[in-house]
């Protein structure tokens, strides 16, 4: 009982720190004038259609019947609730992406604390997800969007997946499509590794869990017609369009100004949707393969690339999705980085959470225009934070040029011995 207690009291302090580090990032990003909870920032784009429907859901705007964004109800309709008590628009949608956004980290914690992680262990990997672009940044600062929520409710229903309760992830998949059709992935993700197992008597009990939240998109569709919207099929062919001629992000350009498109565009696909947990990921791949043995984590990544490369426009925003694979995967190989070089993983997670961290508060300040804070360096070297990302960078790829030629020292190594035998 004692030891529970103990366990309980670690857990809430480790949940209140990262709670905290994301109501920091808010402040810091509400501190240099990036975001503004009294009003919009935004001139144009999907923000509108968001807004339009959580102001009047059912009006007859054709901002609010616009696909596909008029088929992303459940954060609109919260807002739209959050307006009845008082909040305005923009109050509602930044309080549900920053309480989506603080679940989220905490969930990832405890996702990683149900596979047996320590509570330091868990904290740092959370930390290293909360110091993405895509949470630290992009889902703040663009907080009228549904995309938090999508990530709380993602999150949530593969915790309940591991703990084998699939009444409860019913519940969480019909929440997670009716706020964003990308749930979906965790439905393929789930139900594929059910079939590859040919565990047939766990998909039986879990096939109204994938069945209803297919049944909700229809009845969307259905339910819904869209305005001015373009058809999926022309949607995917545009911005394929887009991606072969590899046309690069706005953010992109903004941190790095005017470079390679082919480079720009790679960026985006790989380390600017996952930062340091990238070069974990790659060595899950090509050392022991904990995770990658598992159906749920190679579909999930399969289906999370795919849509991200053809459908998606903002790939960070929707290669994120990937996390909770991705976040157990790093905790994988973290403790046997640990093993090879007798360091504590938390020791060595804090290194990579501290060069992160830098290369967001780099990000902050590239976006704000804003270098007040750092001014006397600003005079010395104008370009220091380039300077900085840059190494940031070459770190990243030489993370992953070392893991490659670990890779091929493995292989050679086991067709020399093949040889001998």
């Amino acid at each position: 009982m004692l030891h529970m207690r103990k366990s309980l009291i670690v857990d809430l302090s480790a949940s209140s720190v990262l709670a905290l580090v994301e109501l920091g990032l808010l402040a810091f990003i509400m501190h240099l004038g990036l975001l503004d909870p009294l009003k919009s920032r935004h001139a144009e784009g999907m923000y509108f259609n968001y807004v339009a429907m959580a102001r009047s859901p059912f009006s007859s705007d054709p901002m609010v019947h616009n696909s596909p964004y008029c088929w992303r109800v459940l954060t609109p309709w919260l807002v739209h609730l959050l307006t009845k008590l008082g909040f305005s628009l923009q109050g509602g949608f930044l309080l549900i992406t920053t309480i989506s956004l603080c679940g989220t980290v905490i969930g990832v914690y405890a996702l990683l604390r149900l596979i047996s992680a320590t509570p330091w262990q868990a904290l740092v990997i959370a930390l290293l997800v909360q110091t993405q672009f895509a949470m630290g940044l992009s889902g703040l600062w663009d907080y009228e969007l549904v995309d938090p929520l999508t990530y709380l409710l993602l999150v949530l229903g593969f915790i309940l997946y591991l703990q084998d309760k699939p009444r409860w992830l019913l519940v969480v998949l019909a929440l997670g499509v009716l706020n964003r059709e990308t749930a979906l992935a965790a439905v393929v993700a789930f139900g594929g590794e059910q079939v590859i197992n040919r565990d047939w008597r766990r998909l039986k009990a879990y096939l109204p869990a994938y069945i209803v939240p297919i049944l909700i998109i229809i009845v969307l569709h259905v339910a819904i017609y869209n305005n001015g919207g373009d058809s999926l099929l022309m949607r995917i062919q545009g911005v394929w369009s887009e991606h072969v001629n590899f046309v690069g992000r706005d953010s992109t350009i903004t941190l790095f100004g005017n470079v390679n498109p082919f480079a720009l565009n790679a960026y985006h696909l790989t380390i600017n949707s996952y930062g340091f947990l990238l070069p974990l990921l790659v060595l899950q791949v090509i050392h022991p393969p904990h995770v990658m043995r598992r159906p749920l984590a190679w579909i999930f990544l399969l289906v999370t690339a795919i849509s991200a490369t053809i459908i998606g426009g903002d790939t960070e925003r929707l290669m994120i999705i990937a996390f909770p694979v991705v976040a157990i995967a790093a905790w994988y190989e973290l403790c046997w980085i640990a093993q090879q070089i007798k360091l504590p993983a938390a020791t060595i997670g804090f290194f990579l959470v501290l060069a992160q961290s830098l290369f967001l508060l780099g990000y902050f300040y590239k976006i704000a225009g804003d270098y007040s804070l750092v001014a006397a360096i600003k005079q010395e070297e104008p370009h220091w934070l380039l300077i900085l990302w840059l190494l940031v960078l070459v770190v990243l790829i030489g993370a992953v040029l070392v893991a490659a030629l670990w890779a091929l020292g493995f292989v050679t190594r086991l067709l020399y011995q093949r040889v001998r035998v």
